[in-house]
């Protein structure tokens, strides 16, 4: 009992951790990262005001925006939910699995990162969008869902141990699983920087076209493309690797990441060719942040030879 019990926690915070990287990104693209200008109350409130009369006096009524500011409200909402999400399943941890290092380790860690992170998402607000911690905002957001996709494995392993007999982890494979993670990463990352110096560059040229702000960044937006493309052929080697698996539960994550990493070309040239939308930036990031979880589920899937 107290093993499924665990595993539906773990898989509840896996959701809600991935469902704050969504309203983080929509928080993002539609700038309201400064929605509240202050933390953790907004416009001097627990709960952001609907008309400027209820702005305190002492906070700018100008910076007020009711939509924004209610983005922002619920990015810190969701935010608390998925800390006393992972706070309760490290709670269930210490009681039932201090004997089992894997989880309670994978679950404290965890908690450690939504602490963290937390702390963080108040000091990008105090920094005013810095854009170095913005990145850490969303490097420390990645490892996170890996940790937590890696607890959630672990813990269905303990309860269906016979789905995961007969799958093996060879060298290449375990290879190919470890470069694929770390360049989806730093693929994120590099998303993240050119998004980054679009911002700053239109703040210089408030003039520019989406299509002019495109042009005007440095050569190493096209390392984006460059390694989107190595990850394609990456996923298509795994594919390979894997193909005498037939329809079993790996080959099945094999070919989701692969058919991922197509939609999330597709979804990069769109954002070019239709200068940026933000509904394509927002999947594209979000979208991006599944394979890193998924990567990790595939890798614990597999058993050594």
């Amino acid at each position: 009992m107290s093993n499924k019990f665990f595993f539906r926690s773990a898989l509840t915070s896996t959701i809600l951790s991935y469902l704050l990287i969504f309203v983080g990104g929509l928080v993002r693209v539609s700038g309201s990262g400064l929605g509240c200008p202050d933390w953790p109350k907004c416009f001097g409130r627990w709960v952001p005001p609907t008309s400027i009369e209820q702005i305190p006096a002492h906070i700018d009524s100008t910076a007020f925006n009711i939509v924004l500011a209610w983005i922002e409200y619920g990015n810190r909402t969701l935010g608390v939910i998925v800390g006393i999400s992972i706070l309760l399943m490290s709670v269930i941890a210490l009681i039932y699995f201090r004997k089992n290092n894997k989880i309670l380790f994978s679950s404290l860690l965890s908690l450690f990162l939504v602490i963290s992170n937390g702390g963080l998402g108040a000091i990008v607000v105090s920094s005013i969008l810095n854009p170095f911690i913005v990145s850490l905002h969303m490097i420390l957001a990645l490892f996170l869902v890996s940790v937590l996709s890696y607890t959630t494995i672990e813990s269905y392993k303990i309860i269906d141990t016979n789905k995961f007999t007969n799958m093996y982890l060879s060298k290449k494979i375990s290879t190919s699983l470890i470069l694929l993670w770390i360049f989806i990463v730093i693929e994120i990352l590099l998303g993240t920087g050119i998004r980054t110096n679009i911002e700053l560059i239109a703040i210089d040229n408030p003039l520019f076209t989406k299509g002019e702000l495109l042009s005007s960044l440095n050569s190493y937006k096209y390392l984006h493309s460059i390694l989107g493309f190595s990850l394609l052929f990456l996923s298509i080697y795994l594919c390979y690797l894997f193909r005498d698996d037939f329809l079993g539960l790996s080959k099945q994550l094999v070919l989701f990441i692969f058919g991922m990493i197509m939609f999330q070309i597709f979804l990069g040239e769109l954002m070019i060719f239709f200068e940026l939308p933000q509904l394509t930036r927002l999947f594209h990031t979000w979208g991006s942040s599944w394979l890193v979880g998924i990567i990790i589920i595939l890798y614990n899937t597999l058993q050594y030879e």
